[in-house]
């Protein structure tokens, strides 16, 4: 294994193409030229905004979490409260207001845990995990009319449990609560 600055593993962007727009991403084609073999090939990218969720804990330590339907896997996901980043939004804005609207709940700040790109061989955009303390039940949900959520609270020490029994199975949540975690180890 050679050590590299991996300068000679870029790729040339010789075109790049709108090809379909959904609600949640746009499909781009992006024409590339390979560093090693001259030889171009076209790239499917999922032109998507960030995305957020909030670790939420209440005073008494209880994680904040969202049980709801996923229609990609046709099942129930326990999930952190979360979404898109709203156009011309800041991501903690958008992160307050999910948990919010998705939860009834609301917390005095968010701190930012970190970010990750959720699937950077597809998509291009950026994944933000928050957590806030202290969050307290305002009972003013206000879900999207495709949201059909139940708020489930869970004590904070059972989260690793959760993931470890598949109570938490989806990917992106365990990523952000595994963040959440080396962010409290090293504070």
């Amino acid at each position: 294994m050679n050590k590299s600055s991996g300068k000679n593993l870029y790729w040339d962007l010789l075109s790049s193409r709108g090809d379909r727009d959904y609600n949640l991403f746009s499909v781009e084609i992006n024409t590339c030229r390979s560093p090693r073999t001259g030889l171009t090939h076209d790239f499917q990218i999922l032109k998507s905004p960030d995305w957020v969720a909030v670790v939420a804990l209440t005073e008494k330590k209880e994680v904040i979490l969202v049980n709801q339907f996923r229609h990609g896997t046709r099942e129930l996901s326990l999930e952190l409260p979360g979404g898109l980043v709203k156009e011309g939004q800041s991501p903690i804005k958008s992160a307050s207001e999910e948990l919010m609207e998705e939860t009834g709940f609301v917390a005095p700040s968010l701190k930012l845990v970190g970010w990750t790109h959720p699937l950077p061989a597809l998509f291009n955009n950026k994944f933000y995990v928050y957590m806030a303390e202290n969050a307290v039940y305002t009972g003013e949900l206000n879900p999207d009319e495709t949201e059909e959520l139940e708020t489930v609270l869970a004590p904070l020490k059972e989260l690793k449990n959760f993931i470890r029994e598949g109570k938490i199975n989806c990917g992106i949540m365990i990523a952000a609560i595994s963040m959440f975690n080396l962010f409290v180890e090293t504070t």
